[in-house]
């Protein structure tokens, strides 16, 4: 299960990459022919406008697999083990519902506009809705993950926090660190 999630991983990654490489890449391109040329490509914008969605959903993919959502956990730091359990129990059930809801209204959305067509690039905007589908049902299936994991003692205490501390507080108890051993010394 490991290796096929750092797989899956892996791919995320590549598809976010691409699809920031192609945005730059087509607004750069419609910049330069409109500065120099006094034209551009008329579906540039709307393709780079796609990416975006897409790079956005496909990232709110990575960071809650990472545990890199921004969040609060100063009260969940100070709780017991067995409460960090109860409430990443309820989070976990908090997000399987509410992301079960987005899966409903995207698929629906995806369904209804199976048949409309965008205005420049006249591809379908289902294709555009999907990506919503796809992020809210990778988001459920994480989280089933997480309380499977959690009811077959596969968690360990840190990862109950359900986020990663950044590299800039971690710089900062670093730095604090340093500074109290400094102080203790005469």
């Amino acid at each position: 299960m490991g290796s096929l999630s750092k797989q899956i991983n892996r791919l995320l990654h590549a598809a976010i990459a691409v699809c920031l490489t192609c945005m730059a890449t087509f607004v750069f391109a419609n910049v330069i022919l409109r500065y120099f040329f006094n034209q551009g490509l008329t579906w540039a914008e709307e393709a780079s406008r796609y990416l975006f969605i897409w790079l956005i959903f496909l990232g709110a993919i990575v960071a809650y697999q990472e545990n890199v959502h921004l969040g609060v956990d100063t009260l969940v730091n100070r709780l017991s083990v067995k409460s960090k359990r109860i409430l990443f129990i309820i989070n976990n059930i908090i997000l399987v519902v509410t992301m079960g809801l987005c899966v409903d209204g995207t698929w629906k959305m995806t369904v209804l506009t199976s048949d409309q067509v965008s205005s420049s690039m006249q591809i379908p905007m289902s294709l555009v809705y999907v990506s919503g589908f796809i992020c809210s049902t990778a988001m459920v299936l994480i989280s089933l993950v997480n309380l499977y994991r959690l009811f077959t003692n596969k968690v360990a205490e840190d990862e109950l926090v359900m986020m990663t501390d950044t590299e800039d507080k971690q710089f900062i108890d670093q730095a604090v660190g340093e500074a109290g051993e400094g102080a203790k010394k005469p």
